[in-house]
This record gives C-alpha cells, sequence and structure tokens, in this order.
C-alpha cells in the first residue's frame, strides 16, 4: 500500500489510502478510524508520518479529532472554494439538489440599502436549497426589478446565476461578510431540524465585470454541512 521508493510523499500517499478506503466504506461516517498506533503498525511508517496524514485530512474536513476519544470520519459537506453557483457546486459533487421557492415579491427597497441600489423597487427572493433530501441553505436575494426580465418561481428552482446570465450579465465577484449565528426555534423550524446545529451567515453583494453591484444576498447555512474557503492573498501596491 505503501511505496517508500516513490518519489510521491509517504504521508501523501496513506493520507489517499485513507481517503480511498473511506469512499470503500471501510471507515463509514461517524465511525471511529484506527489510532496513530495502529495506523502506524499497519502501514509500517512512523506516527509522525500519520499525523501528518491525518492532520492535512481534518483540515480538509475529511476526518474530525475529539479529545480523549479519537479521530472520527465526518459527514462529508458541500464545499465551495471559488465563485460558482450552488446549484453548479452540487452538480459537480454529483448531488442531487432542490429548491423550493418560499417567496417571490416586489418591495420598495428598504432605506439600508439607499447606498447600494439607487432603484425604486427590489425583487425580494426567499428560496431553501436541499440537497440529497436534507435542507442545507436560505438564500435571501435582492435585486433591482430593472436589471431583469421576466421572472417567476419556476424559473427560481434553477440557477440565479443562470438565469442573470441569460440576461447578460457577467459576474466577476463579490464581496462578503461571514458570521457564526445561534440555533433558535425559528431556524430549527427552517431547516427541519429537532435539535442544535451550527449555522452560518453570509452577507454579500455581487459584482459584474464592469463593477455594478447586481444583487445583495443574506444566506444562512448549516456549517455542519457546508464548508466555504476563502484563500486571502496580499497584491502588489494593496498593503504596505
Amino acid at each position: 500500500m505503501i511505496d517508500k521508493n516513490s518519489p510521491i510523499p509517504v504521508y501523501y500517499q496513506l493520507k489517499e489510502d485513507i481517503k480511498r478506503k473511506i469512499s470503500q466504506g471501510v471507515w463509514k461516517v461517524g465511525q471511529c478510524i484506527d489510532s496513530e498506533r495502529e495506523l502506524s503498525e499497519s502501514y509500517g511508517v512512523s506516527r509522525m508520518t500519520i499525523r501528518q496524514a491525518l492532520g492535512e485530512l481534518v483540515q480538509e474536513g475529511i476526518l474530525i479529532r475529539e479529545k480523549g476519544k479519537g479521530t472520527f470520519v465526518c459527514e462529508p459537506k458541500v464545499k465551495q472554494k471559488d465563485m460558482m453557483s450552488f446549484s453548479n457546486i452540487i452538480k459537480k459533487l454529483g448531488g442531487k439538489l432542490e429548491t423550493k421557492v418560499l417567496a417571490l415579491e416586489i418591495i420598495d427597497t428598504p432605506e439600508d440599502m439607499h447606498d447600494v441600489f439607487s432603484f425604486d423597487k427590489l425583487y425580494r427572493i426567499d428560496r431553501m436549497r436541499i440537497v440529497d433530501g436534507e435542507t442545507i441553505a436560505n438564500e435571501i436575494v435582492y435585486i433591482p426589478c430593472d436589471y431583469c426580465g421576466y421572472i417567476d418561481e419556476k424559473l427560481l428552482e434553477g440557477s440565479l446565476f443562470e438565469i442573470l446570465e441569460g440576461f447578460g450579465y457577467k459576474i466577476d465577484y463579490s464581496q462578503s461578510s461571514i458570521k457564526a449565528i445561534i440555533m433558535d426555534d425559528y431556524y430549527k423550524k427552517l431547516f427541519n431540524v429537532d435539535r442544535d446545529v451550527p449555522l452560518i451567515n453570509i452577507y454579500s453583494k455581487t459584482i459584474t465585470n464592469n463593477g455594478k453591484i447586481l444583487f445583495v444576498e443574506e444566506s444562512t447555512y448549516r456549517s455542519d454541512k457546508y464548508l466555504l474557503e476563502v484563500d486571502i492573498s496580499t497584491r502588489e501596491g494593496k498593503f504596505r
């Protein structure tokens, strides 16, 4: 299983073999995998190598360590690391996505959005995103009516990005703020759960290639099911 003469690092070979065993069901979701000592003996490598491989798998959200108990297989999460619609993320992962539109209405532009949109009327779109039968996210989107052609609830069961691209917009990037929120009775009902689950709230402005704020979105995700990866880098001249 491990080729110590290979140019591929031993820890990486080990990591990939553990991932293979998980995918094949040798270790199932929620199950404790072998201890570092047991893995060291079965693979014939040092515990330091085992620790490095397991550490990377924990960082990738595949395993989780519980102090005093062991290392367990995590439930797979929807992972987003770039500018991609939720629909396309799920399609790429091979999951089954259902979108339930809770509301599609035209509202007066809220006072706190006057500095974002110079229009009197906005569409307010409220949708639930359900993956493989489990409710993962609630999305509330605000977009000027003037930016859209005809939209209805049926269209909104698909990708909003694709709808807007059909209207001629090219989405470039988004500006987001992220915070944790506390599960309460409202969210238990919204997400159809009877226990406390961790939630994250993301407030974002999505911007076109010509600098126009296309829509504002406030999304709430189950963070035990959804992982947002953010790359932060410095650009020349921005930080001194």
